[in-house]
């Protein structure tokens, strides 16, 4: 008998929505440029729109730190590496929260000019993404493993496939500085990430959200 979390899966689509909040940049940003500039640039300091998108990072960031609390209260019960899973999602939400509010000093991708100051907004947004993506690899690696050591076969690999493709898709975006031919595509990568990011969400709720007899 399976046993769904319809709350759990309205969170995650919530969530996955707010997580693509970029695809409102060529409504609101003042300047845009798909292809070749981060998301983050698009709330730096140095834009007049920044604020705007700094606030609905914010609020993307919060509903994912929602979503991880919900994941750990599911997965609390469970134990192991699921338990394990859920705080290394949480704790990627929370630094999420912290670099969405540590906005960088100016956007490096619209303008050639930019020279970021170092200052503790800088800073502090640069360890909060390492920490966002250490967070989501742990996650991704120890719900995989849980949903298959759990017998929830369809589960772990799916999350494992979705993990694999994001990493690659965040390797080369983080590599951009090496080749100016990645360079000028990091954007479209990026932002296709974030869309393959949101589809998991959904994914890992359905997952979470339903439970098998043998879990009873």
């Amino acid at each position: 008998m399976l046993r769904s979390r319809p709350i759990v899966v309205g969170s995650a689509v919530v969530a996955a929505l707010l997580a693509n909040y970029w695809v409102l940049e060529g409504a609101l940003a003042d300047r845009t440029n798909f292809d070749a500039s981060w998301i983050s640039d698009l709330s730096t300091r140095s834009e007049s729109s920044g604020g705007t998108f700094v606030a609905l990072g914010i609020l993307a960031a919060l509903a994912l730190v929602i979503y991880g609390v919900e994941l750990v209260a599911i997965f609390w019960e469970r134990g192991g590496l699921l338990r394990r899973g859920a705080l290394a999602f949480l704790f990627a939400a929370l630094a999420t929260l912290v670099a969405a509010s540590s906005p960088l000093s100016c956007a490096e991708g619209l303008e050639a000019a930019c020279s970021l100051k170092e200052d503790t907004l800088d800073v502090v947004h640069s360890f909060a993404t390492a920490g966002e993506i250490g967070g989501t690899i742990l996650a991704f690696g120890l719900l995989g493993l849980g949903f298959l050591r759990g017998g929830r076969r369809r589960y772990g690999i799916a999350t494992f496939a979705f993990g694999a493709v994001w990493l690659a898709l965040t390797i080369v975006t983080g590599v951009s500085y090496l080749s100016d031919g990645v360079d000028e595509i990091k954007g479209a990568f990026q932002r296709v990430d974030q869309i393959l990011f949101g589809v998991w969400l959904v994914v890992l709720a359905v997952a979470a959200g339903v439970r098998s007899d043998a879990e009873e």
